[in-house]
């Protein structure tokens, strides 16, 4: 695979990293969303990245979008924003784009692209997180809709989202079949609990979403009757490959940062850089990023051959988790001292890292996943 960038690539990679640093890292910012910030962005295009024309997209490649999402990554301070971005475009926009029928493209696409509706996915509840397929979120048919009832755990932008795309089980031919459906908020019986006090990642809001005799229109089924479990596992290797991307820019980033750090701090009557005990930990930085963006370009190229990457997306997550958490505890003890303060950021960073090992599937769970595929022969 050639992964040389375009210029036309290069040039995205540049607007995008200006843009952020000009309009998404305001500091009053950091620890709550900004409707403003979102309407700065939307204007932008980037939701519309791999969308066709048709919808108002950017038509873009799956390869391109890995490389503007990681340059947002890189740009933007705010981790907790650019959560909220990657879940409205990929597993709320992108799935109903790729997975939709034309009334539902019609009908939500173009406002989603815009940014005037938020996106957001509705999977896990409170007794089903890595065992998500025994959900207890029904919805019965009944004329010519579905009656949805059951709440939806740990929401990423479920009090700000004007669209979820929800998962519940519905009786067919006397089985409980898993279906997507998107509701809107504005649907009667659709409610919103409190948000819930994180460690971090504060700018992207986090709730219960609880739907009681909520009316779904028989046209807002997404995808098939009953082929939910097939939509949930598509949505999983989305979010694994692009809500890591924009962890790939934040560890070049860090590590930027940990570099002039090293370069100006002296101790002893030296720059801290020249010490290997600091220089190793950069040096392991440009190694843990270095890998992370060669997988993370090959996934999407696999993406636009249309080519399932489940497994390698699965790696992919644990690796780029766990090199980001590490990458900020070393940018903290690089720092000492200045980095346990709120002052310089990087506190903030490792304790938005720190969820990076849970969401999309805990490492544990998705280690059990790489062993069984691992038993495969790919030679």
């Amino acid at each position: 695979m050639d992964f040389t960038l375009s210029e036309e690539q290069k040039q995205l990679r540049r607007e995008i990293i200006q843009f952020s640093r000009e309009y998404l890292n305001d500091e009053n910012c950091m620890d709550f969303f900004s409707r403003e910030m979102w309407e700065e962005i939307s204007q932008l295009g980037i939701h519309g990245v791999i969308v066709s024309e048709e919808y108002g997209g950017m038509n873009e490649s799956f390869l391109t979008g890995a490389i503007m999402i990681e340059a947002l990554g890189y740009g933007c301070k705010n981790n907790g924003f650019v959560f909220v971005v990657n879940n409205h475009i990929w597993v709320g926009l992108n799935l109903i784009y790729l997975y939709g029928s034309d009334l539902l493209k019609e009908k939500y696409l173009r406002n989603m692209v815009e940014g005037k509706y938020i996106g957001s996915i509705a999977i896990s509840e409170a007794d089903s997180g890595s065992d998500a397929f025994s959900m207890e979120t029904t919805a019965q048919e009944k004329d010519d809709c579905y009656i949805l009832n059951g709440s939806k755990m740990f929401i990423s932008n479920g009090s700000i989202a004007d669209v979820f795309v929800v998962f519940a089980k519905v009786m067919v031919d006397n089985l409980a079949q898993i279906t997507g459906f998107v509701v809107e908020k504005a649907f009667d019986g659709v409610k919103c609990g409190q948000d819930i006090e994180k460690m971090g990642l504060n700018s992207c809001p986090m709730c219960e979403v609880t739907f009681n005799n909520v009316k779904v229109p028989k046209e807002n089924v997404l995808g098939t009757v009953g082929g939910g479990k097939s939509l949930i596992t598509s949505a999983l290797e989305w979010e694994r490959c692009y809500e890591f991307a924009c962890h790939v820019g934040a560890m070049q980033r860090v590590m930027e940062e940990c570099i002039r750090y090293a370069d100006e701090r002296r101790q002893f009557g030296k720059a801290i850089g020249e010490n290997q005990a600091v220089s190793h930990k950069i040096a392991d930085m440009r190694i843990k990023i270095e890998m992370s963006r060669l997988m993370l370009y090959k996934i999407a190229c696999l993406k636009d051959k249309k080519r399932n990457a489940y497994v390698e997306t699965s790696i992919f997550k644990v690796f780029v988790s766990e090199s980001y958490i590490q990458v900020c505890r070393d940018a903290l003890q690089i720092y000492g001292a200045y980095g346990y303060t709120k002052e310089y950021g990087i506190e903030r960073e490792l304790r938005d890292a720190i969820a990076c090992s849970i969401y999309s599937g805990t490492n544990e769970i998705l280690r059990n996943t790489i062993y069984d595929m691992s038993k495969i022969s790919v030679l």
